[in-house]
C-alpha cells in the first residue's frame, strides 16, 4: 500500500471518528461539560488513537469540545451568549423566510399541513414525549418554497448548534405543546396570506423557543 494510500484511510478514519463524536454531542447523548477521555472514546467507537485524537483536535477547532490543562477532553459547556447570539441570526432569516414565503406556497400545501397538524394535537395531549416536534415539516416546508441558495447556506453553517438546541427544547416539558400552538398561529397567517402576521409569529416562535432554553439553563433544568 502506498504511502498517499495509507494517509488516505488514515484521514478517513479521523472523519468517521469525528462525525460520531459530534453526532453524540449534538444529539445530547454526551452532556455538556462532561469528562471525554481517549480511552474510553478507543473502545466505544473501536478505533485507534489516533484518529480519535485528531478527531477531538478538530473538535476543539469547532468549539464543540475542550481540552483543559492537565484534566483531559470536555464537552463544552453551553453559554448563554452562544444562544443568544444564535437565536437572533435564526430569528432574522427564518422571519425573512415565512415573510417571502406567505405569497408563494400553494393552498394545497396549507391545507395539507393544517390536517397534518390537526392530528398532532391529542396525540400531544396524550403523550408529549412521544411524539416528533410538531413544527420541524412546517419549517422545512417554507424553506423548500424560498429556494434562496445564499439563504440555505447561511443557515446550514448554523445548522448543527442549533440542532443541539432544538434538541434541549423538545425535552422541555410543555415546550413540544407550546410550540404546537405557535406553529397553528405561523400556519394561519400563512393561509390568510398576511405577510406582516406570518413573519412575527414565526418571529415569536423563535423568541419563545430561545426563552425556554434559556430558563432551562439558568435554572440548571435536567434534560
Amino acid at each position: 500500500m502506498s504511502a498517499a494510500e495509507t494517509g488516505n484511510i488514515k484521514k478517513s478514519l479521523s472523519f468517521i471518528a469525528y462525525e460520531k463524536i459530534k453526532e453524540m454531542i449534538l444529539n445530547m447523548e454526551i452532556a455538556p461539560g462532561s469528562s471525554l477521555t481517549e480511552m474510553g472514546l478507543i473502545e466505544q467507537l473501536g478505533m485507534s488513537r489516533t484518529p480519535i485524537r485528531e478527531a477531538l483536535y478538530r473538535l476543539e477547532q469547532e468549539s464543540f469540545v475542550e481540552l483543559a490543562p492537565r484534566k483531559g477532553w470536555f464537552v463544552a459547556e453551553i453559554r448563554l451568549r452562544d444562544i443568544q447570539e444564535l437565536f437572533l441570526i435564526r430569528e432574522a432569516l427564518e422571519g425573512i423566510s415565512t415573510r417571502n414565503a406567505t405569497h408563494r406556497l400553494q393552498q394545497a400545501q396549507l391545507l395539507q399541513m393544517q390536517a397534518y397538524l390537526a392530528t398532532l394535537e391529542p396525540l400531544l395531549l396524550a403523550d408529549e414525549a412521544a411524539v416528533g416536534d410538531p413544527g420541524d415539516s412546517l419549517h422545512e416546508m417554507i424553506f423548500a418554497c424560498i429556494d434562496n441558495h445564499y439563504l440555505n447556506n447561511i443557515m446550514t453553517n448554523y445548522i448543527d448548534r442549533l440542532r443541539q438546541f432544538h434538541i434541549i427544547a423538545s425535552r422541555l416539558p410543555g415546550r413540544k405543546l407550546q410550540s404546537y400552538y405557535e406553529h397553528c398561529e405561523i400556519l394561519q397567517a400563512l393561509i390568510a396570506r398576511d405577510e406582516n402576521r406570518a413573519e412575527q409569529a414565526m418571529r415569536h416562535h423563535i423568541q419563545s423557543s430561545m426563552n425556554s432554553i434559556l430558563d432551562c439553563i439558568i435554572n440548571k433544568t435536567p434534560l
